[in-house]
């Protein structure tokens, strides 16, 4: 099979990064002038087990969608990144690799394990695990594919395997459900499936529901759920967790940006540990989050680059969630002036410096993933058994989001009326324009179809 097919049967699935981004994975594909692919299954994010727990089930299509990779941008070298501590996932990837090590495949696109010895968090960001794992650095605001890698997360592997050997569209996502629910699992889930339905598969809440909140994505990187039927599962859907109103992590994610920028500045006082914990200036980019407090807190003009470098934040909170004693949040800050920058069209043409060095003390002030589960408050959660379950979701009615990826949104091709089937193309990007494909999660008729979703009932 050439390149040129693996990319096209990827695209015409839908595939997307599973990791959280979204971007969609053809593109990734028509990569050159790579020499490694890296599969991320660090999962970082506390409470969530869907990645390490695709491993240990299905470890044959995460090798196989790592060795497709390999094969469609011309890569010598695959290693998985995975924790020593996951080590059900250890054991059944590395059996899996023993099993094929004679094969045609095994020969021609190598892979192997890279173990991740210390548990820290982010090392799945993909500056952070490209270092770990090669030694290389990724320019300010880069990618991997500037230093020779291809960064794809495991369950974008497994669906890149289903998609060019099979033939199988991304219909269904993974998801961790984790908290204060009755009987907490990971579940195969049709996209589209209302959230309140999907915490129903996990036996529902163990309280009061007024008494708790819902998270989706990790409880770093998530964000809280307003609407628990309006709100769906999209391929990048990792985490539904329900957390009691008082956990720290709510009380976070409840406050506005007007607060934050109130309480930044009334208190910063330059302390400097969100700059000396930052992944981002550890890695010896030109990033100081001090300096955007001390140009929020005091009105110091300060230098343009401190304000346009918000495009190196990665948003991974630690900032707020654990470096700052005063309960402060320099990403609040980045956010806004992120926003401020695209409306007004501004173009980085300023941080994309390459030689770098990362922080002589870097490797003593990783943040230990026990230290953060304990200042986040769900120790309990976190360490508490979650069951993987991939018997079948059934949803009587989806309504499936027509942008569940990084560019435009996908336009639809079905009407009204129609009856369509598992797998079935519902919408496709323009012509031309960043996108992705959209299928099908369940049979049915189309009972509505919008600018933003369409809607299925079985």
């Amino acid at each position: 099979m050439t390149s040129e097919e693996i990319i096209q049967r990827v695209r015409a699935a839908g595939v997307v990064g599973a990791g959280g981004a979204g971007f969609p994975t053809h593109v990734k594909l028509a990569a050159r002038n790579i020499d490694t692919v890296i599969a991320n299954g660090a999962e970082c994010e506390p409470m969530l087990r869907c990645d390490q727990q695709l491993m240990a089930a299905h470890p044959e299509l995460v090798i196989r969608g790592m060795r497709l990779v390999m094969q469609a941008v011309g890569a010598s070298r695959g290693l998985i990144a995975v924790k020593e501590h996951y080590a059900s996932a250890v054991e059944a990837l590395q059996e899996e690799l023993d099993r094929q090590k004679d094969a045609d495949d095994a020969r021609a696109w190598p892979v192997s394990l890279y173990i991740i010895e210390r548990s820290v968090y982010p090392a799945g960001d993909e500056f952070c695990l490209v270092y770990e794992v090669t030694g290389r650095l990724i320019p300010e605001a880069g990618l991997p594919l500037n230093v020779g890698c291809v960064v794809q997360n495991v369950g974008t592997l497994a669906n890149i395997a289903l998609a060019v050997d099979e033939g199988v569209p991304v219909t269904h996502r993974y998801v961790t459900v984790n908290g204060e629910v009755k009987s907490p699992r990971t579940i195969n889930v049709p996209l589209g499936m209302s959230f309140d339905k999907v915490i129903e598969c996990a036996g529902g809440y163990t309280r009061n529901e007024s008494e708790l909140k819902v998270v989706v994505g990790g409880p770093m990187t998530g964000h809280l759920v307003a609407d628990l039927k309006a709100e769906t599962i999209t391929k990048t859907t990792g985490g539904i967790l329900v957390l009691p109103t008082d956990n720290e992590v709510v009380r976070f994610m409840s406050r506005s940006l007007d607060l934050w920028t109130k309480r930044g500045k009334a208190s910063c006082d330059q302390c400097r540990d969100c700059t000396v914990l930052c992944p981002r200036h550890l890695l010896g980019h030109d990033f100081s989050p001090h300096e955007i407090m001390r140009a929020g807190a005091y009105g110091i003009n300060v230098k343009n680059s401190v304000l346009t470098g918000a495009v190196m934040c990665c948003e991974c909170r630690l900032c707020e969630a654990y470096s700052c004693p005063l309960e402060l949040s320099p990403m609040q800050f980045y956010k806004k002036m992120k926003g401020e920058l695209a409306a007004s069209g501004w173009k980085n043409e300023v941080h994309h410096r390459a030689d770098l060095e990362p922080d002589d003390f870097r490797e003593g002030r990783l943040v230990p993933t026990e230290r953060l589960v304990a200042r986040l408050g769900v120790g309990t959660y976190h360490v508490w058994p979650v069951a993987w379950d991939e018997s079948e979701v059934r949803a009587d009615r989806v309504a499936i989001s027509l942008k569940q990826h990084i560019g435009v949104p996908a336009q639809p091709v079905v009407a009204e009326g129609d009856m369509v089937s598992i797998g079935q193309l519902i919408a496709a990007p323009p012509e031309g324009k960043l996108g992705a494909s959209i299928h099908a999660s369940i049979a049915g008729r189309v009972s509505s179809v919008g600018d933003k979703t369409v809607v299925i009932e079985a």
